[in-house]
């Protein structure tokens, strides 16, 4: 018994060295350590669960923060995957997704992306009862899910690249108000001239 305590010991370390945590348990090493956080709906169960996973991993809320990450609304969506004829079930594929940002000030994003997740359960019209209650775990897990695939997005991006980005979007948003000054100006140099009004 204390060999086989010590092998499992030995490979619950491995696999934590590895960076191997088991769904929904565990931390991750943010390069960002500190962010603003916005949401489409901060309360909802989305918004919630991602403010406090950021926490979680250590990663400080402060509305000062150079960079805000803004979550857009859950997406979930419903459809029949398959139906037997002559039976009362059928297979529904859930699909739930969420756009998020980095943003910088009034900057245009500086990084968008989505994060989608998807699973397929059979509803049984003889058990109306258990087939929603487990469409309601499913939705539950895969909003889980949700939030760790953002964390696993986040934990690749480093501050220096969002600078970088930043000072990308900083120069693009320069040269396009140097444009459309020049624009104005062109238009109003091709305008002709009043000539002055000659008094009798």
């Amino acid at each position: 018994m204390l060999k086989r305590s010590i092998t499992v010991l030995g490979l619950a370390f491995l696999l934590t060295a590895c960076g191997f945590h088991l769904r929904g348990t565990g931390t991750m090493q943010m390069a960002l350590s500190e962010l603003n956080f916005a949401a489409r709906d901060a309360l909802s169960p989305l918004g919630k669960e991602v403010k406090q996973s950021l926490i979680n991993n250590e990663v400080q809320i402060s509305n000062s923060a150079p960079f805000t990450l803004y979550v857009g609304a859950e997406e979930v969506t419903k459809r029949t995957a398959s139906f037997t004829a002559g039976t009362r079930s059928a297979e529904y594929r859930l699909t739930s997704a969420a756009n998020y940002e980095l943003r910088s000030g009034d900057l245009p994003a500086l990084l968008e992306d989505r994060v989608e997740v998807q699973r397929t359960y059979a509803h049984n019209q003889d058990n109306v009862t258990g087939s929603s209650q487990e469409e309601v775990l499913l939705r539950e897990e895969m909003r889980r899910e949700l939030v760790m695939q953002l964390m696993m997005r986040l934990q690749a991006i480093t501050p220096a690249q969002l600078q970088d980005l930043k000072d990308q979007a900083e120069r693009k948003q320069q040269a396009e108000a140097q444009a459309r000054e020049a624009a104005i100006r062109a238009q109003q140099f091709d305008e002709p001239q009043q000539s002055p009004i000659s008094l009798p």
